[in-house]
């Protein structure tokens, strides 16, 4: 009976220490039955396929004074197919990490906020904007312009700076408060970043740098962007969205990836793409809401990217799903398993992909 008391007591005190320093947990677990015409048929995929990568996160504000509060932030992406902590991006390539896609402390006030760590580049903010939702559909419309050529670990080459080009980790990120609806972000590396407790040399490291800009002007609501890795790869983007009734949206996106200059290097597919995308959303119900989406690059591959989809919200944090995918020239439709896009480290493929799920998502 003590053992059961003192038990209680200590969670007690652990759940009003985290409700004083205003402690958040949230995340969002998706799973899908998918079929996909790749060889591996009907299968079980617990990373997301809908609403976001499954993953679980924490997150907290201080009042310091002042108008002014300290923030912190950690999240990790969930594989529901075995309980792994996963990237929520490429696959298991940041290796132990367990803090996989977030980790930040940061100050924010008046002057907007000021955050320092690994963290969600603010440029895929800015793209995915620019789509009617789908995470399948929008990750792999990513890839299919070449962002999987910045996933790997390019320590052969002479750097240790692994990421997807997703979460960015040694960064700076400010963000500043809305001047007249317009808000600017600006998120930079550090030259050397800290490896389990070692100082990397800073001549390894690749720099990378992201500029965005969002607003609106009247029903229409624009998003650009900047960013650059040294040596790897540049590239732009624009977003824009308006209603055109009540219950349907029109999303587009252009997005433009250079990675002539890392052509050879073994790192990326050496090629210069321009891709465009239109996207539909209609909400038929309160309930239901549909999409249909459609992507195409404008090189020579003429790769294309389509999606056709319904999200049912059972509740408020729970919904069923069901999608169908396919891409051209190599490009994969599937959620899972996407960093097989035939066109990684420069093979363009010629294949079609087709992909269905239907899926259950919970977000908390």
């Amino acid at each position: 009976m003590k053992k059961t008391q003192i038990a209680l007591a200590a969670l007690a005190l652990v759940a009003s220490t985290a409700a004083m320093a205003n402690v958040t947990i949230y995340g969002t677990l998706d799973a899908a039955i998918t079929n996909t015409n790749n060889g591996k048929g009907t299968a079980f995929d617990g990373t997301g396929s809908w609403t976001a990568p499954s993953h679980l996160g924490f997150k907290g504000s201080e009042d310091i004074g002042g108008g002014m509060k300290a923030n912190f932030q950690l999240e990790t992406g969930v594989s529901l197919n075995n309980g792994a902590a996963t990237s929520g991006g490429f696959g298991s390539y940041r290796g132990g990490s367990l803090f996989t896609r977030v980790s930040t402390v940061g100050l924010s006030g008046d002057f907007g906020s000021l955050t320092f760590g690994q963290q969600l580049s603010p440029f895929i903010v800015t793209t995915a904007v620019g789509t009617a939702g789908n995470g399948a559909f929008f990750v792999n419309r990513m890839l299919m312009v070449g962002f999987g050529g910045a996933a790997v670990d390019v320590g052969a080459g002479g750097s240790n700076f692994p990421y997807d080009g997703f979460f960015v980790p040694n960064a700076i990120n400010y963000t500043s408060p809305s001047i007249s609806g317009w808000t600017v972000n600006a998120m930079m590396t550090t030259k050397g970043g800290a490896r389990d407790g070692a100082q990397s040399d800073p001549r390894n490291m690749d720099s990378y740098t992201a500029l965005t800009v969002g607003g609106a002007i009247g029903p229409i609501a624009l998003n650009a962007g900047y960013q650059s890795r040294k040596d790897v790869h540049s590239g732009f983007s624009i977003s824009a969205s308006t209603p055109l009734t009540s219950d349907l949206t029109i999303y587009g996106n252009y997005l433009n990836n250079d990675e002539s200059k890392s052509a050879g290097t073994g790192i990326s597919t050496g090629r210069k793409i321009g891709s465009t995308s239109v996207s539909l959303g209609y909400k038929v119900s309160d309930a239901l809401t549909t999409n249909l989406q459609y992507a195409r690059n404008d090189d020579s591959t003429s790769q294309s990217l389509t999606s056709v989809g319904a999200i049912y919200a059972l509740s408020k944090r729970s919904s069923v799903y069901a999608s169908y995918g396919k891409g051209t020239g190599g490009v994969n439709a599937a959620f899972a398993d996407r960093a097989n896009n035939n066109f990684a480290g420069g093979a363009i493929g010629t294949g079609n992909s087709t992909n269905i799920a239907v899926g259950l998502a919970h977000s908390f």
